[in-house]
């Protein structure tokens, strides 16, 4: 309940630009919320229960396992979210660019000719 205050505060907030709205404008608002709130939830509704899931590791008997494979490896642990993986490149990126600069730009022993 808390949550959705919040959200409706936030996205009020958000919604008018920053200005103070006056109590019509919020109750109009409000209003408005309440009703995209119940479409939601009567699209989830409309979807229906969902189905029974199995379970996270299902055991695999010993015939099934591939001899190119080690025991316990899948690639179920393969992210395919794009923005994910572009997340973990750019951090990836970031950290060698940092350390690169980090290593670069200790000062420098120069040499001194002996004469």
């Amino acid at each position: 309940m808390a949550a959705r205050i919040a959200a409706r505060y936030v996205a009020r907030r958000l919604s008018s630009g920053g200005k103070v709205l006056s109590e019509e404008e919020k109750a109009a608002e409000n209003v408005y919320i309440k009703k995209m709130e119940q479409e939601k939830l009567e699209k989830l509704a409309h979807k229906g229960p969902k189905p029974e899931q199995t379970p996270a590791k299902p055991e695999t008997p010993a015939a099934d396992v591939k001899p190119g494979t080690p025991p316990g490896s899948s690639t179920a642990s393969v992210s395919t979210d794009k923005n994910r993986n572009y997340a973990v490149l750019a951090g990836t990126v970031a950290v060698v660019c940092g350390l690169g600069w980090y290593l670069l730009s200790k000062p420098k022993k120069s040499e001194e000719a002996i004469d």
